[in-house]
Parts: C-alpha cells; structure tokens; sequence
C-alpha cells in the first residue's frame, strides 16, 4: 500500500466529521444561496452589512509600510462554499518587518487585501487576529478564525507555527482553527470556510525550469535500500516504480519525479561526458505531514558507504535510459546523507505511446460509515499492463463498478460533489484534489453505497497508441461480509510504517522517521 492507511482513514475521518459539523451547526449566512468570487452585484440578502449607503466605514484595512519586501508563497488548504469541499493552492505575497507579518492573497474576494500578524519573541509563531479585508459592492468582509465551542464558533487568533529554516508557516493544531471569510466582525456570518488543515509553504529555494521546456514522459524504476544497524548490513526493499518528466536544455537536464514525497519538485543537472552529474543539496522542498516540516533534499552518496557523492546518470545510447551511478537519498539536509528514504539502481526509461492492456487492479480495502451514508476504498492500480511493461501514467485511467445482485454498473462520481465540470465515471490515474480522490486511488471516497451491495470493483482504463483498453474488473466480495461490518480492528498489534506507508519491522528500524498505527510519530536517528 502506497499511503498508510489508518492516516488515509484519520484525514478521510477528519474532513466527514468538519462537513458535518458545518451543516449542523446553525449560524447565520450572509446568502441564502453559494457566494461565488465571480459575484458581479451586490445580493440584498447578504444581511446587515451593506454599507452602499454609509461612506464612513467602520473599519481601516491593513496597509504594509513602504519599501516592505516581499517573497512568493503558496496556501495549501481546503475551502467550504456551502455546498462542497475544494482544494486550494494559491499565490500569497508575505513580507516581514521586525515582528510584523504582512500578508496578501488570502480573500478569494479581495485577493489584494492585505492582513497583519505579529510574531511571538523567539520567531516560531505567528498569529494574526481578526481583521477587515476591506468592502466589496458595499458589502464587508472580514479575515475571521475561530474554534467551535458547544454549539457556535468563538473567534481566535490563527496561530501559525513558522519553521525559519524552512520558511514555512503551518497552523497550530493545539486549538482547532477555522479560518472564515466573513461578513461581521463579532459573529460567524461566513461566504468562505477554510478547514482546521492549512500550511504556506514558500516558492523560492526550488529548481525552477526554463519558461518553454519541452519535456518527455520516462520511467523511474529501482530499489527502495535500508540498512540494518545491528548487523551493518545494507539490503534491498520494496521496488520502486513511478513516472517522471525529463527536459534538456542545451548541457542542462531538468528532472521531475525523484522525490517521491513532492513528486512535482524538480532537480537540475549538467552535462559531463556520456552522462549528467546533479549536485548535491538541491532542495526538493518542504513536506508537511501532521503539522510538522520536513525540508527535502536531494543527496547523492557511494552505495553501502554511504558517502556523499553527486548524483550521476550515464546515457545508454542504445535504448536512450539514463542510468544512475550512485544511490541517492532523499534526506532531512543538505550537508549529510541523512535520508529519509535511500534508493539504488535508480533507472529512467524514456516511455512510448502505445496500444497496451493494463494490467487487473485490486480494491484492497474498504470502509463504510452507515450513518453518514459514505465511506472509501483504498485500491492498488498497476502501472504496467498485463506482460509487465510500463504504462504512461498519463494515459491511464480507473473506474469503480457496484454490483447489488443484478450485475455491475459504473459508479458516477458526480461533479457537483467531486468538483468536476460535469460527471464523470472514469478518473485520470494522477488525479488528486487531496480529500475526496488521492492519486493512483490510494484513497477514493464514495457516496450513497446504501444496502445490499455485494461486491465492489475496480477496473483500469489505457488510452495508449490511438487505443483504449481495459484491464478485467478486480472485485471485493462483500458476500460474507456486510458492508457496515467492515471496521478496523483497534485490538490489532500495533504496526510500524514510514512516511510513504510501506509497513517495517519494528525490531530492524532504520534511521528515518516512522509512524505506528496508533497514530504516533518516531524519529530514528
């Protein structure tokens, strides 16, 4: 399994339980109906806070001094209008002055409002308080967090822990924070809702590739090591598989896909002879996971002595692979080969568009929650076809099919649910909107299962070589089991998993970080 799924089922868990507790709480909107930022004239039905009449308002918006420098960010959050969850990633402007944080980019509405946030003396936090964005057609808005207490919200500060190392902000998780985009400044009246989950992360730092890089599909392939401490000895794990993007640029190469944590980051290389030499320390990026920041770099290093050594792929002019010299480690700093995971025989295959029969896929596990009416499967989707080959990521789909007795019928993911332009029923293998659907199906929700199904399937789509092909149908068999009796068993021997869910022995623990099935975190150093 690719996620470890008890965090897959706390974070599915986490976002069932904040959409409940936003339909059931009742606190008064501004609209009867969906605020939309396209919003084109002001609604009468906004409530009190139209001030069309009155020039004098009773706020003044936050104003960042002159000169103040500012950096590019990114907000990675999740934002309610009313009807369904939806995934944001946002550009932010942040600048600080002293112990001033200025930050614009945060109102959907207002998206040059600027808020104001001050930083605790030894520089780890920030909170900012509630604050006017400014009016919009008359009406106001307002930067407004708070945390539900019994059966309403109380506004706080949204304290924001801030890794200076990393630059990155997270929001505190020792007081649950939503952050609203509000219509008054001393109650919930709300036209956007941002969940308790947000961090902003920064854009510099990063291999950025040349504007116009053309660049081709390849396969990344290779052997996930570890390294028993007891014993010194180094073994091979599980076997890695995953797409990456390759671009050229005269003697520089451009590299997609090595980190698997932050599969979109990128590392650069250089031209040296028959191959392409990366050097050390180049930053993947900040992965955020349970609140915490994990800066990721790239460090290349001797096989089984583990010296730091620059990454080097030789070209196998024959068949066009880039073949790496070295092992390579995605690691917690630029110095060390600190690892996090270490990978040899890396290999990057150029792919080819072709007609091929992807291989059957499997629905490994499925959880259903009887009173909410949804629940998830977690599937396992090849990405080969059936003789093993590699398949272009991009051109494969899957489909789930539920069968009540009378025969299997595709399952619709609706868009006004999923966020889909219109519905769809089969869905892109990379597809990730990180709450509903993860990439590669390592986490699917699903909806209105209802009673007496009998078995749940999932089938794989290629659209390779001007052909679509499908895999057999893989089938969970619910015959013996109800769906409402598949529950985890909380009795279950506790369990060890690192970062990308691959399930360890807990005696031969590695240096790396770990986390257990009870939801505790371990660093081995």
């Amino acid at each position: 399994m690719k996620r470890i799924l008890f965090l897959i089922f706390a974070a599915f868990l986490s976002m069932a339980v904040n959409a409940h507790q936003v339909q059931t709480v009742k606190l008064p909107k501004p609209a009867q109906d969906k605020a939309h930022p396209t919003i084109t004239a002001p609604r009468a039905s906004f409530g009190t806070t139209n001030r069309a009449d009155d020039p004098k308002l009773g706020d003044a918006v936050v104003t960042p001094p002159e000169g103040l420098v500012t950096d590019s960010y990114r907000l990675n959050a999740y934002i309610f209008d009313g009807s369904s969850w939806v995934v944001v990633d946002r550009a932010l402007q942040i600048g600080i002055d002293g112990d001033d944080v200025y930050l614009q980019g945060f109102s959907v509405y207002l998206p040059d409002a600027w808020i104001k946030g001050t930083l605790n003396e030894d520089h780890t936090q920030v909170a900012f308080p509630v604050q006017y964005f400014g009016s919009l057609y008359g009406y106001d808005i307002y930067f407004y967090p708070a945390s539900p207490v019994d059966d309403e919200y109380v506004s706080i500060d949204a304290v924001f822990n801030y890794d200076e190392r990393s630059d990155v902000f997270v929001l505190d998780q020792e007081q649950v924070c939503y952050i609203f985009e509000n219509a008054y400044p001393d109650h919930v009246g709300w036209y956007y809702m941002y969940d308790s989950e947000m961090n902003i992360t920064p854009e510099a730092n990063t291999v950025i590739v040349p504007e116009g890089l053309e660049t081709e599909p390849y396969m990344l392939t290779g052997v996930y090591m570890g390294y028993y401490e007891d014993t010194e000895e180094w073994f091979e794990g599980d076997p890695l598989m995953g797409m990456a993007q390759v671009g050229i640029d005269g003697d520089d190469i451009y590299v997609q896909g090595l980190c698997s944590y932050l599969p979109k980051a990128w590392v650069k290389g250089h031209r040296e002879g028959d191959g392409y030499v990366f050097d050390n320390g180049q930053y993947f990026g900040p992965f955020v996971w349970g609140g915490d920041v994990y800066p990721l770099y790239l460090m290349g290093c001797t096989p089984e002595t583990n010296d730091a050594e620059p990454l080097t792929f030789i070209l196998d002019e024959e068949t066009g692979a880039l073949v790496a010299q070295q092992w390579y480690g995605i690691c917690a700093d630029d110095i060390e080969v600190n690892w996090y995971d270490l990978l040899g025989n890396a290999v990057l295959t150029p792919m080819v568009d072709e007609p091929a029969v992807p291989a059957e896929p499997t629905v490994l596990y499925l959880e259903y929650y009887d009173d909410e009416d949804l629940g998830f499967v977690v599937l396992d989707v090849p990405v080969v076809d059936v003789d093993g080959k590699p398949l272009m990521i991009d051109l494969l789909g899957y489909q789930l099919f539920l069968d009540y007795g009378d025969g299997p019928e595709p399952y619709i993911f609706w868009a006004d649910i999923y966020g889909f332009e219109e519905d769809e029923t089969v869905i892109p293998y990379s597809f990730n909107d990180d709450m509903n659907i993860l990439s590669g199906g390592q986490l699917v929700v699903v909806y209105y299962l209802g009673e007496g199904l009998k078995r749940i399937g999932v089938q794989s789509v290629y659209d390779g070589g001007g052909e679509t092909n499908y895999s057999e149908i893989g089938w969970y068999d619910l015959t013996t089991t109800s769906v409402t009796d598949i529950i985890a068993d909380d009795n279950r021997a506790i369990e060890y998993y690192d970062l990308m869910g691959r399930r360890v022995d807990a005696s031969k623990l590695s240096r790396g970080i770990y986390v257990t099935s009870d939801g505790r975190k371990i660093l081995v150093k």
